[in-house]
């Protein structure tokens, strides 16, 4: 009897064990990446975090030195006391603690230029300043080094980009990634 258009043809035994291996092939494969991928995933995560942590401590040296060239915090233009947090490049996070407590200035006026140091600055303390691995900028909580109810830190808001720390806080809250100044 002639087949016709809807009539299924008949597989050959032999194509449809290759089939049917094939599906199995297939399906151990997506089994494995569903193992995998998580596994993959947490090791990009854990190392964008460990370079934030690199990140920041560049930046926590580069204050520290920008402090003994010029014998000022870096909380102002030649020592004054107006500047509250300094913001590296990059989209400034969402909810940012720091922002009520005042004054904010480019990281770079510290870091890369004399803008805030004067005759003392010895700089620059940094090649260059760079977004946090998510793309936003570091904050850095100048207001701590004066003021004993803030904590001084540099932050970087963690893959959310929402920062969850507060400015008296001792540790990270959230997915923040914290390096308190010392």
């Amino acid at each position: 009897m002639p087949q016709t258009a809807t009539d299924t043809p008949d597989v050959p035994l032999a194509n449809r064990k290759g089939i049917l291996e094939a599906l199995v092939g297939l399906s151990i494969l997506v089994s494995l990446a569903g193992v995998v991928m998580p596994i993959v995933g947490g090791e990009i995560a854990g190392s964008r975090v460990e370079q934030a942590q690199a990140d920041m401590l560049h930046i926590v040296n580069g204050l520290h030195a920008y402090t003994d060239d010029t014998l000022f915090l870096p909380t102002g233009i030649r020592g004054r006391t107006n500047v509250s947090w300094l913001y590296g490049p990059g989209e400034l996070p969402q909810a940012n603690p720091f922002a009520a407590g005042g004054e904010a200035r480019p990281l770079s006026d510290v870091l890369l230029s004399d803008a805030m140091g004067g005759p003392g600055w010895q700089g620059p303390y940094l090649e260059e300043l760079q977004p946090d691995p998510w793309g936003r900028a570091y904050l850095v909580n100048v207001d701590g080094l004066i003021d004993a109810r803030e904590s001084a830190m540099v932050l970087s808001a963690g893959p959310n980009g929402i920062c969850e720390t507060s400015a008296h806080a001792s540790f990270a809250a959230g997915d923040d990634v914290v390096l308190p100044i010392r």
